[in-house]
């Protein structure tokens, strides 16, 4: 129940940061648009993902796969709510830099009509909680996860781990 209001909320301010002026989601403005440094020491600039590209995604996406570089397991999601409440942990906020001690945890695909139309990085250590967006192997978009997002991936890793502990233990 708790998931359908999250869910009820977000594509509520979906629908209103939508209706804003074409002019702005066209032209990101300067606060959005940040300087990143993506591993290899490229400096791009990277406006956060636009609101009609989440609500395509929000909209149509059929499925989510997730390749973790260093868990051992991959993880897809299929069903409408998961990948609707999966889009709510991309934050508004922009990336303003990638820390050399950030890592990245996984990479998301994201599939319409069975073609990958976006991919994600996602940061996920100390300090480091984000995302950059990839499109045709090219970074686009950066954006900030947000609390839920952390707190999904820390609840994620910690049951990994503990079933990991648990065959490791039965083995």
């Amino acid at each position: 129940m708790r998931n359908l209001y999250l869910i009820l909320i977000t594509s509520s301010l979906f629908a209103l940061s939508s209706c804003n002026n074409e002019k702005t989601q066209a032209a990101p403005t300067a606060a959005a648009q940040k300087t990143v440094t993506i591993a290899g020491g490229k400096a791009l600039s990277l406006p956060i993902i636009p609101n009609d590209k989440l609500l395509d995604l929000w909209h149509n996406c059929q499925m989510i796969d997730y390749l973790f570089h260093d868990l051992p397991f991959s993880m897809s999601q299929d069903e409408s709510a998961s990948i609707q409440t999966n889009l709510t942990y991309i934050g508004p906020e922009p990336v303003t830099e990638i820390p050399a001690n950030c890592k990245i945890m996984a990479r998301q695909f994201y599939q319409v009509g069975g073609d990958i139309t976006i991919e994600a990085d996602i940061y996920f250590s100390e300090g480091c909680h984000f995302y950059v967006f990839y499109e045709k192997s090219k970074p686009v978009y950066a954006n900030q996860m947000n609390e839920t997002g952390i707190s999904f991936f820390n609840t994620m890793i910690n049951q990994a781990m503990q079933a990991r502990k648990n065959a490791q233990a039965a083995g």
